[in-house]
């Protein structure tokens, strides 16, 4: 059999050594990036908010974010109550900083909200446009449109999509306070 030199193990114990030293670092590493993500959610909420396309936030600590739920508008902050929410057409509000009155606003046509019990929201929407991107004169045109083709509809799926059109267009110009 092989037989190792008694040269062969100081030379172990040092490796051993050193891949311990290593691990120690490593885990101190660790504990002190989990520490600083514990400090930077101490009174936020963990917010993340994507669309098909896109990431909009990805573990963002923020103050409160304010929804447009199917059953009314509502608020999230930090220790929320968890709960699972179908989003209408409608503004999702962000505040990032405490005390800041200007909020992020975003315009989503729906999809869903899911408040967790580790404080963190997931916001999934379809589609999601910054409000000051949204055209006046277009929500305008748009709302118009949908107004006829509601009004028009020959059979019930052409009316079922004209008041899906409808109820997106009237929305945004709630948003944008368009008469």
């Amino acid at each position: 059999g092989l037989v190792m030199s008694t040269k062969a193990r100081p030379r172990e114990r040092r490796a051993t050594v050193m891949f311990r030293n290593v691990l120690m670092r490593a885990a101190r590493g660790l504990r002190s990036e989990a520490a600083a993500e514990t400090d930077a959610f101490a009174n936020k909420l963990k917010f993340n908010f994507s669309i098909p396309t896109a990431t909009l936030y990805d573990k963002s600590p923020v103050q409160m974010v304010i929804l447009p739920g199917s059953s009314g508008v509502f608020g999230v902050l930090k220790d929320h109550v968890p709960t699972i929410a179908a989003l209408k057409p409608g503004v999702v509000a962000v505040q990032e900083v405490e005390g800041d009155s200007e909020l992020k606003q975003f315009f989503v046509s729906g999809g869903f909200a899911y408040v967790k019990p580790d404080s963190s929201l997931d916001i999934q929407a379809v589609e999601a446009v910054p409000l000051d991107e949204l055209d006046v004169d277009e929500v305008k045109k748009g709302l118009a449109s949908y107004t006829n083709a509601a009004a028009s509809a020959s059979d019930d799926v052409e009316k079922a999509e004209a008041e899906i059109g409808l109820e997106v267009y009237q929305a945004m110009a709630a948003a944008l306070n368009v008469a």
